[in-house]
């Protein structure tokens, strides 16, 4: 196989099982979507700006590590586990914490927070994925290549989203909240990612195939843990649509049918599908999304108060569901 196919064959197997898992996670987004942009863009930084400056830092703190110890391996393990935690889950980090400064307002639930740290992880795993792929083509031919494929996009295919969901959910804890614990929240959500990045990395320094596995068992455990965290929320954020969007039936802005098909994930895709069947798919997708930020909007103001322009925004919102009602 020429260094070409391997390239080739590197990014085929390490970039796009990454990818459909993002857009697998988005479909997860029922109630209160996320803009496909953002999402994206928040994608590409872990794969482009986090994935390149961690491979750059990394590097640097590599040799400074040589220098010092005149030791390989002890390079190697104090790189796995006291560098690389902290540079890579700090430049994916930046990816969740550019969305809560700047893009504020689409930061409206603990989904949310799971959602972007996860994407930006799935793009960080995607770049590194295409590195180690190709290294092991590099260093054993064809069956170092499928060996690293099946290791990365098997066995710790969710590492990265995994760890940096803790910082998203650090951050959306801190959006949701009041006091303390408003500042308290993200710090903890990064302590954690780094810590359980340094644990992995850890167990995977020693070398030994059936700590290796042990690792990977807690890598799965962990990923089958958030993905129950992430059922548990779809069902919550369907409670919060039926409790805030109670009210808009009384107010006129939705019918009784469209606020039952609006607080349930069978009865959207049932009534997007309908309208796409009678023609409407544009406008029954736009009430559908609006409906959405209705009632996080109206959650937020519940949980922390009435925020700069909030109660404009709602009545904007009411405006524009009531108008789109009649072609939902």
């Amino acid at each position: 196989m020429t260094p070409l196919s391997g390239v080739l064959l590197s990014v085929l197997l390490g970039a796009i099982p990454m990818a459909l898992y993002a857009v697998v996670l988005t479909w997860f987004d029922r109630y209160e979507k996320e803009p496909w942009p953002l999402m994206f863009g928040v994608f590409l930084w872990g794969a482009v700006v986090a994935a390149g400056s961690a491979l750059i830092i990394n590097t640097v703190f590599g040799l400074g590590f040589m220098f010092v110890t005149g030791s390989e391996s002890l390079a190697s393990i104090g790189m796995a586990v006291l560098v690389a935690p902290v540079v890579e889950e700090t430049v994916k980090g930046l990816a969740v914490l550019g969305v809560f400064l700047y893009f504020y307002h689409e930061f409206d639930s603990v989904l949310d927070g799971i959602i972007y740290g996860s994407l930006v992880g799935f793009g960080f795993a995607a770049a590194e994925n295409v590195n180690y792929i190709f290294t092991g083509f590099s260093e054993a031919g064809v069956e170092g290549l499928f060996f690293t494929a099946f290791v990365r996009v098997i066995l710790i295919a969710f590492l990265h989203a995994t760890l940096t969901s803790f910082t998203g959910i650090g951050f959306a804890v801190a959006r949701l909240s009041q006091g303390w614990l408003r500042y308290l929240a993200p710090f903890a959500g990064y302590a954690a990612a780094i810590f359980s990045h340094a644990f992995h990395n850890g167990l995977a320094s020693m070398g030994n195939v059936l700590v290796c596995l042990l690792g990977s068992v807690l890598d799965w455990l962990g990923f089958l843990g958030l993905f129950a965290f992430i059922l548990y929320l779809v069902w919550r954020e369907g409670k919060i649509m039926r409790q805030h969007l109670r009210e808009e039936v009384g107010l006129g802005t939705m019918s009784p049918g469209q606020f039952q098909a609006a607080c349930s994930v069978v009865g959207q895709m049932s009534a997007r599908w309908g309208a796409l069947a009678g023609g409407r798919w544009r406008s029954a997708t736009q009430f559908y999304d609006l409906c959405g930020e209705l009632a996080f909007k109206k959650y937020q103001l519940a949980r922390v108060g009435a925020e700069p322009g909030a109660q404009a925004r709602i009545g904007a919102l009411r405006a524009q569901i009531t108008a789109l009602s009649r072609d939902a």
